[in-house]
């Protein structure tokens, strides 16, 4: 340890005559800590929420949605060309159409996807009511829940399914109208989706309104590398097909999110900001209570660097300690929370019961990084005024 770094902690250390100065060093240790634990524990909560909802996106949507542009020719074909393509987990096809659904209640539009019984598995830890297996009878679908309830409906209850153009007539299109029975609802905590989507057999969409393929649906290994996965496809299947990844598909939710998170974590950088303040104050008065010190180190052959690099390290180890005790309580709540669910949240406003928390080591390097500089900035002042001490005149009358 070089001697300015232990000049430094010796300063940390409390006499009986400045207490007051080791007392505010703490008060600034406690600022520092407060302000990481912070910015931990928001971010965490954002980031937990941020993965709830991905995971219940990408529970019922697909990772990349193919579309030809003159419809699926020959569907076993391409998904099986599909899934031979590297990171390619599953591939189904899918018809999608929107509808009116008439119940006993009221009539609400709704968005049918026709899917094999076989690719609608993923529904199984969604559904509420009912089972998935019920796509494998004829003239079955599943509801949202919301939907469901808005419509009135239970499983097992028939209603009628009105395709604007599903039929034809002398006159041209005409609507087309299908009996169908609730196999069950599933819930995925996404509202625009429980109150809108319906899943249906394809095998019944395809003869009752005559639909053919809309489209693909691929699951991939890496859900972030779903847009390389996506050209990989596009260019095996050629010309006349294009793709959009989930990301593409929640664009605006995604950055809302994320300029969320930008966001706080800004405004509670501030809290840091204000508490590196008090390491500006403790470092003042140090260099006033130590000006014959700095003066007799100066006079015995220190220069100015190395008193600025006394009050440097001394601020320095402020902050570090102060943010290592941040990040320890920080942790530590998010570890109670995470295994302990202290927090509950309320099922009727949230689709979660308890408050999700998460951190990722990026963003805890990001916020020590944030924190050391601005403890660093604070000591430039105190530091600089140190170092500019004329040790002629402060040991001239002693």
């Amino acid at each position: 340890m070089d001697y300015e770094t232990t000049i430094a902690l010796r300063y940390l250390r409390s006499k009986r005559k400045d207490k007051f100065i080791s007392f505010t060093s703490w008060i600034a240790i406690v600022g520092i800590a407060i302000g990481v634990m912070a910015i931990i524990l928001v971010i965490a909560v954002m980031t937990g929420f941020q993965d709830e909802i991905r995971e219940r996106l990408l529970g019922i949507r697909p990772h990349i949605v193919l579309i030809p542009d003159w419809g699926v020719k020959d569907p076993a074909q391409v998904v099986d060309r599909i899934k031979r393509i590297d990171g390619v987990v599953s591939a189904s096809p899918f018809i999608e159409f929107q509808a009116m659904a008439q119940g006993p209640a009221r009539v609400a539009g709704v968005v049918v996807r026709g899917l094999q019984p076989q690719d609608a598995a993923f529904l199984g830890r969604l559904m509420k009511e009912g089972s998935v297996d019920a796509l494998k009878t004829g003239d079955t679908i599943l509801l949202g829940r919301e939907l469901a309830r808005e419509l009135g409906l239970l499983p097992g209850d028939l209603f009628t399914l009105i395709v604007p153009f599903g039929g034809f007539s002398p006159a041209g299109a005409a609507a087309e109208t299908v009996k169908v029975r609730v196999g069950g609802t599933f819930e995925t905590g996404m509202f625009d989706i429980d109150s809108l989507v319906a899943i249906m057999p394809l095998a019944d969409v395809e003869s009752t309104l005559g639909a053919g393929v809309t489209g693909v649906e691929v699951k991939v290994k890496d859900v972030y590398a779903a847009g390389a996965v996506r050209d990989r496809i596009v260019r095996e299947l050629g010309p006349g097909y294009f793709g959009r990844t989930w990301m593409e598909q929640n664009k605006n939710l995604l950055s809302a999110l994320r300029l969320e998170k930008l966001v706080m974590f800004i405004i509670l950088a501030l809290i840091i900001l204000v508490a590196s303040f008090n390491i500006i104050s403790a470092l003042v008065m140090t260099v006033m209570e130590k000006k014959k010190d700095i003066a007799i180190l100066k006079a015995m052959g220190a220069t100015n660097r190395s008193i600025m690099r006394v009050f440097v390290a001394e601020g320095l180890t402020i902050g570090v300690f102060g943010a290592l005790l941040g990040t320890l309580v920080g942790y530590g709540l998010l570890e109670i929370q995470t295994h302990f669910k202290i927090i509950k949240l309320p099922s009727d406003v949230y689709y979660i019961s308890t408050l999700p928390m998460k951190i990722g080591n990026l963003d805890v390097l990001l916020i020590a990084a944030v924190t050391i500089l601005l403890c660093l900035l604070s000591t430039l002042y105190p530091s600089y005024k140190a170092s500019t001490i004329d040790p002629v005149e402060t040991l001239r009358y002693e």
